[in-house]
């Protein structure tokens, strides 16, 4: 009997790269909000800018996250870095209904863009990223 070729990670593996690469794009997210809202409140910054830092923070963080996430399972970068913002989004929505006083989905369909554009670029960048070979 031929033995079969895997070519692909594991399922858990992937289920694993995603929650962390999920997380990492959270974390990296309120980071930036955090460090947005204390230059805001130092009077570093003008107030203007607190819509745009979630955005920038939910790209950046959804291309951190998706980088660490295709590092790990190491194919098929584009999907692992949309299914990264992907994850994003629903820990997002998920913190947001936890919320009371959050308004809703107001302003969704920008982080959305946001997120899934951060996953897509990490996805394209390493597709790009080819070994070395010895």
């Amino acid at each position: 009997m031929p033995q079969e070729r895997t070519t692909g990670a594991s399922p858990g593996t992937v289920v694993t790269a995603l929650l962390a690469g999920g997380a990492i794009a959270l974390g990296v997210t309120l980071f930036l909000m955090a460090l947005t809202a204390w230059l805001i409140a130092g009077g570093s910054m003008g107030e203007e800018w607190a819509g745009r830092a979630g955005m920038v923070g939910a790209a950046l963080g959804c291309l951190v996250g998706g980088r660490y996430a295709i590092g790990s399972v190491r194919s098929r970068a584009l999907l692992v870095g949309l299914g990264t913002a992907a994850l994003f989004l629903l820990l997002w929505l998920g913190a947001g209904l936890l919320l009371p006083e959050s308004g809703g989905g107001s302003g969704l369909v920008p982080l959305t863009v946001a997120a899934l554009g951060g996953g897509a670029a990490s996805g394209l960048l390493s597709a790009f990223h080819k070994k070395r070979r010895k």
